[in-house]
């Protein structure tokens, strides 16, 4: 009788697959600080850029409005936050239009992606291949037309002054169509970062160009509203110790040399544009843009301003 032996293979205990999940690897206190780091520096960034556009838009606005009276905004003093506060009636509506178009162009695509994708591959290419011939001429078209103009300036004036940036938005964002419907119908799933970047880069840049020239008309709509307004606006007499030489039509001296008087000079005729910066900026009451000037006058106790009982009509 032949006893068979059998050898018996005990695993060691770290080769023991008893069935259990890997144990999950714990991130590091430092792993999780540094990304919370990445975030913050992220959000920060995204931040500034995002307040340094809107000091942008918000100066544009109000020099347009210094222009329109031929003030430097410079000597206004307006501080950072009125910038900022200033940007806002000139980015809503730019925005609720940007975000409509952005909506329907999504839309569009998405319903043009379900159409091809219905169709059979033959004809799928055939349709394909139509659309971007058309597309990519149309793209690239509007894209130099849109750059080629804003360097000449050849539109200063609004509202065809915002058409330039809007070409240059939409031929971006065609041409950044054609690109991702090509790659869809040779089934590449590589995407080139530096063509994706381009077209980020000039749709961001036509986006606020046009953000800009509506910031412009709207600072320029407010000051005529201002130029307007001048006529209901009380005078304003106006002494002084000296004679700061202030001459316009409707604008009338007096002096008086007796040295118990205080503020040997007058002027009457005069309206208060707007005050800032220790400043005094007056113009006269039959004030017109192109043909008279604004008056600035240091607020200092060296003058003295008084409303008069005149007729604001007058």
């Amino acid at each position: 009788m032949v006893r068979l032996m059998t050898t018996t293979y005990s695993p060691s205990p770290e080769n023991l697959d008893n069935g259990s999940a890997e144990p999950e690897q714990r991130e590091s206190p430092q792993t999780s600080t540094g990304k919370a780091w990445v975030i913050v520096a992220a959000v920060i960034s995204q931040t500034t850029i995002l307040v340094a556009l809107l000091y942008r838009v918000g100066w544009i606005r109000a020099n347009a409005t210094a222009e329109y009276f031929g003030l430097d905004i410079t000597l206004v003093g307006l501080a950072p936050s009125d910038y900022l506060l200033r940007s806002l009636n000139s980015i809503i509506r730019p925005l609720l239009v940007f975000s409509l178009c952005t909506v329907a162009f999504f839309a569009i695509t998405g319903r043009l992606t379900r159409f091809l994708s219905s169709v059979p591959r033959a004809r799928r290419r055939q349709l394909t291949d139509r659309i971007l011939r058309t597309a990519r001429p149309v793209g690239g078209t509007l894209l130099l037309i849109g750059i080629a103009g804003i360097l000449t300036n050849s539109l200063p004036h609004w509202p065809a002054a915002i058409l330039l940036p809007l070409a240059v938005f939409a031929g971006a964002a065609i041409l950044g169509y054609s690109a991702h419907l090509s790659r869809q119908s040779m089934n590449q799933k590589s995407v080139h970062h530096l063509h994706t970047l381009t077209v980020i880069i000039l749709c961001c840049m036509g986006l606020m160009l046009a953000v800009e020239k509506y910031a412009e008309h709207v600072g320029r709509n407010i000051a005529v509203d201002d130029a307007r307004a001048l006529l209901q606006r009380p005078e304003i007499r106006l002494h002084s110790k000296n004679d700061i030489d202030i001459v316009g039509t409707g604008v009338s001296l007096s002096h008086n040399p007796s040295p118990e008087q205080k503020f040997h000079y007058r002027y009457d005729g005069l309206r208060l544009l707007l005050q800032g910066n220790n400043h005094l900026f007056l113009v006269s009451k039959h004030w017109e843009r192109g043909k008279s000037k604004v008056f600035i006058v240091k607020n200092d106790d060296t003058v003295r301003i008084d409303p008069t009982a005149s007729s604001s009509g007058n």
